[in-house]
């Protein structure tokens, strides 16, 4: 009998209400969710879990944004490529330099069965994946007691709770297919089967693995629904209030509305969808300043603590959706440090001549522009150089920090929608359509302005490398388009050094345990 080992770790408990606690797994044989959803209070507690869950520094916190997924993209400088292959390959059975060089496997992607393979490797995919799906689950169990609970929410209540739960749910899966599928435009892209679609609770129940189009479609029918119930009742969207401050405060930091539209807009592209993926973005587009959401603006830009530091330099205005932490500034620090326990000394930030407009050392200079307000807001201007200050304090004082926002990570941002339309327009609408929205955004950004539609989706990529530096979205664009070089800031041109990608590069394995257990595909 086939079991699902990601099962015995997605199996719930309940001991209280915070949000810190809640639905935490451990192995049991059954689900106690009773007392958590007696009331109000426990839904509410149930979603933000979601959210908390999302935050942990092995998910969206660090390891799926500005860390792993920022360095298998390039946005990360370490050096030449055959510096990180040499390290990579050579030295992480070396007690001297394994714990320093084990980060490098991943933009060397050492990742797959007949590689190299790291234990450290494999343990990081094994959490990526067990967190992915337990956070699912706990999805599931909020929907499940939703649709069955007599408790009376105020009107809009319910809809907005069961709409973040399913955009939560088609999240994850969406970003299980970009990192666990091959590359959709290669030739197992639309049949492999390697991952699951959970939508119940039949916890020890073996799902079986679906492919991509399977996958998307149920990704595409949540998001679907979730928007469909949410237009009309979402504060972000409508002229709906509600005395629960949980839907009328800090939207950006939830699922909502505009961040389910370009959600759909991301999935709809990935398979190329365009009409669609146009339609979804530009909703957002358009809506955006209603919603107040906005590009950072000079004044914003203006506003600094005693250091001399933006304080907006994360541009928490453009954000449609971003998960809350206290601990990305202490990440960062150490990740990005020589003596830090995540990335170690190879992993540092792109340093400040790299963010620049005039480095000779990539395919074509990181920004075309030293115009460009991305430069200063992101650049770190004190030591260490090599790292990008986007998620950085450059001041501690109590009075420094209380001028910061809430330290959040982008997973949803304005920027994006742009990308997204300009590159579905091309031929959804027409490629003039496409050059003239992506010179929106660099206007906006003050930097070079494409003029042409002549090489239109190249200079797109150039801009997904500006527009989402420490997002973790650069990866999963060269993925998206299958593309066989990465331009990324260590394959120096004169080096003639570059990795070939193939679907092995792009597409990390499933967990052992799942493997042997039978998701073969």
């Amino acid at each position: 009998m086939k079991i699902r080992y990601i099962a015995t770790l997605l199996l719930l408990a309940v001991g209280t209400v915070s949000c810190k606690d809640w639905l935490d797994v451990y192995p049991r044989s059954e689900i106690t969710s009773n007392k958590v959803f007696e009331n109000e209070d426990g839904f509410y507690s149930a979603l933000a879990g979601l959210y908390i869950k999302m935050a942990d520094d092995k998910l969206y916190g660090f390891d799926l944004t500005c860390g792993y997924l920022d360095m298998m993209g390039g946005a990360v400088y370490m050096g030449s490529g055959n510096m990180v292959t040499y390290h990579a390959n050579n030295f992480y059975n070396d007690p001297t330099y394994a714990s320093a060089v084990e980060a490098l496997q991943f933009p060397a992607f050492n990742y797959t069965r007949g590689g190299i393979r790291t234990t450290a490797t494999d343990t990081t995919l094994e959490t990526i994946w067990t967190k992915m799906y337990n956070t699912i689950t706990n999805a599931n169990l909020l929907l499940q007691e939703l649709n069955t609970t007599d408790v009376t929410f105020e009107t809009g209540v319910k809809e907005l709770l069961t709409g973040e739960a399913l955009a939560v749910r088609a999240y994850l899966h969406l970003d299980l297919v970009r990192l666990f599928q091959p590359p959709y435009l290669s030739e197992q892209g639309k049949t492999a089967k390697r991952i699951p679609y959970m939508e119940s609770l039949d916890a020890l129940k073996f799902v079986p693995s679906s492919t991509t189009d399977e996958i998307l479609d149920k990704v595409d029918a949540d998001l679907a629904y979730a928007a469909e119930i949410m237009k009309d009742n979402d504060p972000i969207s409508s002229n709906k209030s509600y005395h629960t401050l949980m839907f009328t405060t800090n939207r950006q930091y939830k699922l909502n509305y505009y961040a389910v539209k370009l959600l759909q807009a991301r999935s709809f592209l990935y398979r190329g969808k365009d009409k669609e993926a146009y339609d979804a973005a530009m909703e957002v587009i358009n809506n955006a300043s209603g919603a107040k959401i906005h590009f950072i603006t000079e004044a914003e830009r203006n506003r600094i603590d005693s250091y001399g530091t933006p304080v907006d330099r994360s541009c928490p205005m453009e954000n449609l959706f971003a998960v809350l932490t206290d601990d990305l500034d202490e990440n960062m620090r150490d990740a990005l440090s020589m003596t830090g326990k995540r990335l170690k000394m190879f992993g540092r930030f792109m340093s400040n001549k790299w963010l620049s407009a005039t480095s000779g050392l990539v395919p074509a200079a990181f920004f075309s522009a030293a115009s460009d307000i991305r430069i200063n807001l992101w650049k770190k201007s004190s030591y260490p150089s090599g790292m990008i200050g986007k998620y950085i304090r450059e001041s501690s004082t109590d009075e420094d920090v209380a001028l910061y926002p809430k330290q959040a990570v982008t997973l949803l941002k304005l920027g994006e929608a742009y990308l997204i339309a300009a590159e579905a327009a091309i031929e959804a609408v027409s490629p003039s359509e496409g050059l003239s929205i992506l010179q929106q955004l660099q206007t906006a950004r003050q930097g070079g302005v494409y003029n042409q539609t002549d090489g239109l989706k190249e200079e797109i990529l150039l801009e997904y490398r500006r527009e989402t530096l420490g997002d973790g979205q650069l990866f999963y664009a060269y993925k998206r388009r299958n593309e066989e070089r990465l331009h990324t800031l260590f394959q120096v041109p004169e080096l003639t050094y570059y990795f070939t990608m193939n679907d092995n590069r792009y597409t990390p394995d499933i967990p052992d345990k799942e493997f042997n257990a039978g998701r073969t595909y």
